[in-house]
């Protein structure tokens, strides 16, 4: 029975990635910040900061394999993403060499966007670690394209206003998750096959299959808003037509979402 190491396992992929790792019959351990977290009352909990490197020599002993799922996209300097990385990195190499299985994002390397750059520098530091590791891209999941739905919706006057031209290849976390276990599991591949959903929608499309789900009465503006982000999923560097692997389409999991509120 190996002994796992989740970062970031309170976070919406993460806690899916504990969970099945428990299902696997793996030991599983949680690197987190937080007093009481939401995990599940077998799993062993190690609490330290990521971006200071506290309770990482803790945290990284006698395991075999870490899930790094710990990131922060809204942080100044993305500081849990790269020095965060750079001290589970140094503290994991103080013993056994554990395999890293990292996930990333399909097209950041194709793109200017800040977080994008940070999340590629991570993957060079894994990279070039010393451990053995395993790297998957996926495109982005049905919850942020959700969010960002809700957040554009005004329902007081009865309007979603969104930037326009965005197109997305969003794929359910249920199944990346899945997917970060076997990789778990395989040992070491190095970078892998990305992952991305079962179609390609742009924002419009994805809007109005939301609004029919949820029963919204909502007119649909799409603007010109602008931002190195929008610019991003404008530009088709988050498509990978040749990785629609995904098979839960974003109605399926809006039905799901609506009926498990």
């Amino acid at each position: 029975m190996s002994t796992i190491l989740v970062t970031g396992g309170t976070g919406g992929v993460g806690q899916l990635v504990v969970q099945f790792l428990i299902d696997h019959d793996h030991n599983v351990r949680v690197y987190t910040h937080q007093e009481n977290p939401p995990v599940p009352e077998e799993i062993e909990v190690c609490r330290g900061d990521i971006r200071t490197g506290s309770g990482l020599k803790e945290a990284t002993a006698d395991i075999d394999a870490i899930v790094h799922c710990a990131s922060n996209y809204q942080e100044e300097g993305f500081t849990t993403d790269i020095r965060g990385t750079q001290h589970l990195l140094q503290a994991a190499l103080q013993h056994d060499l554990p395999h890293i299985v990292y996930i990333s994002i399909v097209g950041i390397d194709k793109s200017p966007y800040p977080y994008y750059k940070a999340k590629l520098e991570v993957e060079h530091m894994i990279e070039h670690s010393g451990l053995p590791w395993t790297i998957l891209r996926a495109t982005q999941f049905h919850d942020l394209v959700l969010n960002l739905i809700k957040q554009s919706e005004k329902p007081e006057e009865k309007k979603i206003v969104i930037p326009a031209g965005m197109r997305f290849q969003s794929i359910d976390k249920l199944e990346v998750a899945h997917r970060l276990v076997d990789l778990v599991e395989r040992g070491a591949c190095g970078h892998v096959p990305a992952m991305g959903g079962p179609q390609v929608l742009t924002i419009e499309e994805m809007a109005d299959i939301y609004m029919r789900v949820y029963q919204r009465e909502c007119v649909i503006h799409p603007m010109p808003l602008k931002s190195p982000l929008y610019d991003a999923f404008r530009s088709g560097v988050n498509i990978v037509l040749d990785r629609a692997v995904g098979h839960i389409t974003w109605e399926t999991f809006l039905r799901n979402r609506l009926q498990n509120g």
